[in-house]
């Protein structure tokens, strides 16, 4: 009863990670869910199931706790100033308060990302867990397939309609290898049926829907005509194949030599398939969608990386204008390296072909089940591909599924008998003890062999259960949250009317940095938690730059709630920092261009000058529609800044000056 409740928990964090990935209760369900069935599997292993502690040895859990810990010594204070990110230094200066110099440019990203480790790493211990039994391997075998298949064709039919989702190619290469698993077990079961060790239940079914999840899987790679997916599936069904053919029909050396040079020949000519981007980063040179914005942050990535998730707030910084409809995704490999630094993803890398080599190896030792390390296998080479592709693989559903797959694998690497040879080992070292050591040394000894396994399920759902409080608890306690591009329209059609608009819930908008600003709730729900929601001050606004430094918006808010209040020295280098941190963010510039209008003090600043004629050359010449956005501006403009927007616009497009002139006239009458 406990492994269903287990096995059903793992399915609902996944499906809730597909079905609601910038959710905010997606996250905090699928922590929950995660934590609840580790602690379950930690409590409620039972003693004799020692195959987890065969797996999971000291050495390994220090080698899956290091990523975490770099996670964690990225968002924490530098005793060494030169070691931080120099956005914590201007921050400060800004501010004018201490800020402490962090690795990480953005604080609350690098705990998303964390979290998300977490979950990752939970999802393929508990897998581990359940597949250390046979028989629950190939339910959850089945289980991943059905998953793989469902998601696959929902972004089948979604790019048919012309709005596929950013993990659909990585989930189609995972189906078609599940698939292919799937179908050389049943082909197994059906040439061993007059063999001891025959499963009850007919393979037929499970090769019919084999079938089915592979033509699936195929047809939405095919649709999509990315190429360097199709090859990862094709490499990753190879080794597959290959093992196969070594168990059925060349056992032995000679005939695994041969089998396996066959398939290293088909690999290598299968690989020269891709295409390959010339003269560029070699992290994105198997991407076949425009990295420009990414070649630019990876000329500026730092030894240590920028910190966890720090891509996603450093590419507002760095990608061209009016692209907010169709934002660049940089590569999962380019995102390793600006959050974790060259360093990691070499390491990454080679752990990667390390652990294929050991699947292989121990796949072909196995008599029976071989097809579950071999899966893992493919999935490796299929992975680390794709990870120089696209961007699928760091997306919350497919890093879920990716574990529990890999999880999959491991517990089902060595054979029950070398999963109870532990037990035996134990045995002898008590006996051997015994007469050199007393009693209470001989049950340490033999309980430390057994006590990782149940000591990091257990610290890891604690970890999960504090991490989901970490989400939950600011969402409970501080009320609904705005959405910022609402909140500067708003603000935008005059600066007076945004003690009304931007709500406590807009400050609260950087804890929510790992999906942005999707992170939403029901429109009509929200418009009217707007209206009744307290009004923001610079205080608040500034306490969530103290953790996101790079946000472009919020320094843009802060200095158009505190322009009044603040010297106007501190306002304009409030304003400058918005726009060298979201220089070509479209949404901002409505009211960037009415706050730095409005003081004569910031119209005169040199820098400022510059900054503002960038914004209105920007409208005129290449966005007519933000046009009423200028006549906005200039009626609430200062005197000097009613000036130089009219000499700015003469030189841009003389005509556009007599209709502001006009639009302002009338709306002034009103």
């Amino acid at each position: 009863m406990m492994v269903r409740l287990v096995i059903l928990a793992e399915l609902v964090a996944i499906a809730a990670a597909f079905a609601m990935p910038e959710s905010l209760q997606g996250w905090v369900l699928m922590s929950l869910v995660l934590a609840t069935a580790a602690l379950m599997v930690a409590i409620f292993l039972p003693p004799s199931s020692l195959g987890l502690a065969r797996l999971l040895r000291p050495s390994l859990v220090a080698v899956l706790a290091a990523p975490a810990l770099w996670m964690a010594l990225q968002a924490v204070p530098m005793p060494i100033g030169k070691l931080g990110n120099p956005i914590w230094a201007t921050a400060s200066a800004t501010l004018n308060e201490p800020l402490a110099e962090k690795i990480t440019v953005d604080t609350t990203a690098t705990m998303f990302s964390l979290v998300q480790y977490c979950a990752v790493l939970a999802s393929a211990l508990i897998a581990a867990a359940i597949a250390l039994d046979r028989y629950r391997a190939a339910q959850l075998l089945h289980i991943l397939l059905s998953i793989a298949t469902i998601v696959t064709a929902m972004w089948f039919g979604r790019e048919i309609a012309g709005v596929a989702g950013p993990d659909g190619s990585t989930i189609a290469v995972l189906g078609v290898l599940l698939s292919c698993a799937t179908a050389i077990r049943a082909v197994d079961q059906v040439l061993r049926r007059s063999r001891p060790g025959t499963i009850a239940l007919s393979p037929l079914p499970a090769l019919s829907a084999a079938i089915i999840a592979m033509i699936i899987c195929m047809a939405a790679l095919l649709i999509r005509a990315n190429s360097t997916a199709v090859v990862a599936a094709l490499l990753g069904s190879e080794i597959l194949l290959s093992v196969f053919a070594v168990r059925r029909w060349f056992p032995g050396l000679w005939g695994t030599a041969g089998v396996l040079a066959t398939a290293t020949i088909i690999f290598i000519a299968t690989a020269t398939v891709i295409p390959f981007r010339t003269n560029t980063d070699l992290t994105i040179v198997l991407s076949t969608s425009s990295q420009a914005a990414t070649e630019r942050m990876l000329q500026d990535v730092a030894p240590a990386g920028s910190g966890a998730g720090a891509s996603t707030v450093l590419l507002p910084i760095y990608q061209d204008a009016g692209v907010g409809e169709s934002p660049e995704r940089p590569t999962a490999a380019a995102t390793i390296v600006i959050d974790m630094g060259w360093t990691f993803l070499c390491a990454l890398v080679v752990a990667a072909l390390l652990c294929a080599s050991i699947l292989i190896r121990r796949a072909l030792s196995r008599t029976y089940d071989y097809v579950f390390p071999a899966l893992g296998a493919g999935a490796l080479i299929a992975v680390t591909i794709l990870a120089f592709s696209d961007h699928g693989i760091l997306g919350l559903g497919a890093s879920l599924l990716v574990a529990a797959l890999f999880g999959l694998a491991f517990g089902q690497s060595l054979s029950g008998a070398e999963r109870d040879a532990i037990s035996s080992e134990t045995k002898a070292t008590s006996d051997q003890i015994a007469n050199q050591a007393p009693a209470p040394r001989r049950r340490l000894t033999s309980a430390s062999v057994t006590i990782w396994p149940r000591v990091s399920l257990m610290v890891l759902g604690i970890v999960l259960i504090v991490q989901a409080a970490w989400m939950a608890l600011p969402d409970r306690y501080f009320g609904a949250r705005s959405s910022l591009p609402s909140v500067l329209s708003t603000a935008a059609a005059g600066p007076n009317a945004m003690s009304k608009t931007v709500s406590l819930a807009a400050a609260r908008e950087d804890l929510w940095i790992r999906g942005g600003p999707s992170f939403t709730r029901d429109s009509a729900l929200a418009a009217d938690e707007q209206r009744t929601a307290p009004p923001m001050t610079s205080d608040e606004f500034a306490r969530a730059l103290r953790s996101s430094p790079l946000r472009g918006d919020i320094w843009l808010l802060l200095a158009a709630t505190s322009k009044h209040s603040s010297p106007q020295p501190s306002t304009a280098a409030m304003l400058r920092m918005s726009y060298y941190t979201a220089p070509n963010d479209l949404d901002l510039l409505p009211l960037r261009v009415s706050v730095a209008l409005a003081a004569d003090a910031m119209v005169r600043d040199t820098d400022l000058r510059e900054l503002i004629k960038r914004d209105v050359s920007l409208v005129v010449r290449h966005r007519p529609a933000l046009k009423p956005a200028l006549v906005t501006a200039y009626r609430s403009a200062s005197a000097d800044g009613k000036i130089y927007l009219e000499g700015l616009i003469s030189e841009l497009d003389p005509a556009f000056l007599d209709q502001v002139h006009a639009r302002s006239s009338r709306m002034g009458s009103r």
